[in-house]
């Protein structure tokens, strides 16, 4: 039993029920001597209806005309359009003013005040003529057709001006269901009335209690050490023996500095005072974004951008050529001659380099001959044609 002592007397007050959900308080109080025994008692039922504010706005759902949505409360001239929104609260036939001339966009021949009328301008570019479009300016609508200020093509009830929305799919709109978003437990007892997902938060601090870590604390809902104290109230979140305040990484145990403020802490960063990089692929001690080739070790750099990397480009400069086969200085995509050293041309394109052409081949006078006979040169030839003529004087002259 519980009691409570106050001079020489003692209060039972051991019966004693709150019920939040049935906006109910029940008391059986009693008041004792120092022996135990009875002077008086009290018993008190204190019951209320229950108003609950789903959308946590302030307003409970009775009285909310939007309970469902925080941003909006009061709905003064029933046109669907909540008066924190509407240019026009007092207006059920405009809610809007496009162009912010004082006349709502109903009334207004040129809703944006660009000079055309609305029945020859189609704003939205939606094929819908302005002056027939319920949304002259979002394309992806063009009805109301329950004129609940939310276009057909969003509306899950677009016949049906009391509903939009139908969360758990259940065929019944959001405002009538007991249970929206059909996770079993009704509005009024839930927590996220519109997230199947949750349901509970004790501390109304917003964080469903399955996913806070102190749930009853309503200043607490994150544990990041789990050391049991939870992050707002704990000097050091990550336990990494670095306090936050110092800390450049507070919820990272692994990193507390990062000295070149590029987001990625020392230990990670294997250019740590380098704000440019933080990356080398292939640890050729060229960061990934200076390295032209950052995946390959013997290559770092492309000066004339052809995909082949300086190292192994025989013309690093020259984004035509990159190798030289028969090392004759000339690129085989301009060496008519590639794998011959001694030609680069053929000028006139027969085949023959043009060093060949230039400098044929001398003809032989030795194994030839004279007239092509073998052995018989042009010395001998020509001896030999003296001594005919010698002969043949003789001849004549006896």
């Amino acid at each position: 039993e519980h009691y409570a002592y106050s001079g020489q007397m003692w209060f039972n007050t051991d019966s004693f029920y709150v019920s939040l959900y049935d906006c109910e308080v029940t008391i059986d109080a009693e008041l004792l001597d120092e022996d135990g025994s009875v002077l008086d008692s009290v018993s008190a039922n204190l019951a209320a209806p229950c108003d609950t504010d789903s959308d946590g706005d302030g307003v409970g759902d009775d009285t909310d005309d939007f309970p469902f949505d925080a941003n909006e409360t009061v709905d003064s001239d029933g046109d669907g359009t909540g008066d924190n929104s509407d240019e026009f609260p007092e207006d059920p036939n405009e809610s809007s003013d496009t162009d912010g001339d004082g006349v709502g966009d109903n009334e207004d021949s040129d809703d944006d005040g660009d000079g055309i009328d609305d029945d020859e301008d189609d704003s939205d570019g939606d094929g819908v003529m302005d002056d027939v479009d319920d949304f002259p300016y979002d394309e992806t609508e063009t009805t109301d057709s329950d004129g609940d200020g939310v276009g057909d093509n969003a509306d899950d009830f677009p016949n049906d001006a009391n509903e939009t929305t139908d969360t758990d799919g259940d065929g019944t709109g959001d405002n009538s269901d007991e249970d929206a978003d059909g996770d079993g437990q009704p509005n009024d007892l839930d927590d996220f009335p519109l997230n199947s997902d949750k349901s509970s938060d004790a501390d109304g601090d917003g964080v469903d209690d399955e996913n806070d870590a102190f749930p009853n604390d309503a200043s607490e809902y994150i544990d990041s050490d789990g050391d049991g104290i939870g992050n707002n109230a704990d000097a050091d979140d990550d336990g990494d023996g670095s306090i936050d305040i110092i800390d450049d990484f507070p919820l990272d145990p692994a990193e507390d500095k990062d000295t070149d403020k590029d987001g990625i802490g020392n230990n990670a960063d294997a250019f740590p005072n380098d704000a440019s990089e933080y990356a080398d692929a292939d640890g050729d001690g060229i960061g990934n974004n200076a390295d032209a080739f950052p995946y390959d070790g013997t290559e770092t750099t492309d000066s004339d951008g052809d995909g082949i990397g300086n190292n192994a480009d025989a013309f690093p400069n020259d984004k035509s050529e990159y190798t030289d086969t028969d090392g004759d200085g000339v690129g085989n995509n301009a060496d008519a001659f590639p794998h011959d050293s001694t030609e680069t041309a053929d000028s006139d394109g027969d085949g023959v380099g043009d060093n060949a052409q230039a400098n044929p081949p001398a003809e032989s006078g030795g194994d030839g001959g004279l007239f092509g006979l073998p052995g018989f040169s042009a010395t001998m030839g020509l001896a030999a044609m003296l001594g005919a003529a010698i002969l043949v004087a003789g001849s004549r002259k006896d």
